[in-house]
């Protein structure tokens, strides 16, 4: 792996107010804010992107990883070449493609601010981010620091649909949630509840010491990259926020060769993520009867998801992978648990179990 050139630092003078007149008010401070950009093949996203993040009042540092693109990522290949003047920016790149789970972790060892914010190059920050920001900046001692901050998004397909916000089962979440945009801590029962959120790594700000400290990371596959570093993520933290204030918008490409469009053996390597969200739920002692059934009820949902958009001749062999790993996971303590708590979910995966086993 290896790093362009960090771009020089220019200054500029700047002039001062003219005489008589009325100064402009005074921007709330922000909260420090670095931003990890896996990019791979995306010029475009991503020229579109880095303006409207350099422009955000509170970002301190931008770091774009290119995972091996066709055309190495810069600010000229981008069209943007004033951005090489920018020292806010780094420029990495892979010189072998690994991943936007390799990129982001590449990223975050480089990280500088005490928060970090993982962004996909076709994602586009909110102007509700910098009230977050800045919501953020001005928490009381006693609710800082936070282990990470949750807050919603919009997805595109909901924008195209005339109502934009995240999706509905999201939504739900939130509603159930009955939070404000003002951020605020919640609960261990809340956080159980919320965790069920999709696992997205651009609908958070981590605290970068906490990332670290736990050693909390996203799993180095081609795709489910980063349901390690979410779910794991909700297991260690002790201080979570929540805000109702819609951060970024994430885009989504209905087709073509997205990583989120694929159908084939690279879906295999999900195993790799949930292993480490087992172990990581193991582990966590107590913890894990808040969470275990909201797990189980992921990994079942996921593994149909997944079941759905493979190539029908990868089924039976990922459906026989996925009852394994059910199995081993879903002990007889945690399944009792699961049962406990939501019968239902415990009659599907012994429905699950028991599919092509006849």
């Amino acid at each position: 792996m290896g790093a362009e050139m960090q771009a020089d630092t220019v200054a500029a003078s700047e002039p001062g107010p003219e005489a008589g007149s009325v100064p402009a008010p005074t921007p709330a401070p922000a909260l420090p804010l670095s931003v990890v950009i896996p990019v791979w093949n995306d010029p475009e996203g991503l020229a579109r992107l880095l303006p409207v993040l350099t422009a955000l009042p509170g970002v301190a540092q931008i770091i774009v990883v290119d995972d091996a693109s066709d055309v190495p990522v810069g600010a000229k290949s981008i069209g943007l070449p004033g951005l090489a003047t920018d020292s806010r920016i780094l420029w990495l790149r892979s010189a072998t493609q690994k991943g936007a789970g390799h990129a982001r972790n590449l990223g975050l060892a480089r990280v500088d601010c005490p928060h970090v914010l993982f962004f996909d190059s076709d994602d586009l920050p909110l102007p509700g981010l910098t009230a977050l920001l800045a919501d953020l900046a001005a928490l009381p001692s006693e609710d800082a620091p936070f282990d990470f901050c949750l807050f919603r998004h919009i997805d595109s397909r909901t924008r195209a649909s005339g109502t934009p916000g995240p999706l509905a089962g999201d939504q739900r979440l939130w509603d159930l949630l009955r939070a404000a945009e003002a951020p605020a801590l919640i609960d261990r029962a809340q956080a159980a509840r919320m965790v069920r959120i999709a696992a997205y790594p651009w609908n958070k700000i981590y605290r970068t010491a906490f990332l670290r400290a736990a050693a909390i990371r996203c799993t180095e596959i081609p795709v489910h990259n980063d349901v390690e570093l979410h779910w794991t993520g909700f297991f260690h933290a002790r201080r979570i926020l929540v805000s109702t204030r819609e951060g970024c918008e994430h885009f989504v490409a209905q087709g073509g060769s997205r990583l989120t469009n694929r159908s084939g053996l690279d879906r295999f390597e999900v195993f790799h993520a949930l292993e480490a969200v087992q172990a990581a739920l193991t582990a966590s002692g107590p913890r894990a009867a808040a969470f275990g059934d909201a797990a189980a009820e992921f990994y079942l949902n996921l593994f149909r998801w997944i079941d759905e958009t493979l190539e029908p001749e990868l089924r039976a062999t990922f459906r026989w992978r996925a009852q394994d790993f059910l199995r081993r996971a879903l002990t007889p303590a945690l399944f009792t648990l699961v049962a406990q708590a939501d019968p239902d979910l415990a009659g599907r995966i012994n429905r699950f179990l028991a599919e092509g086993r006849t």
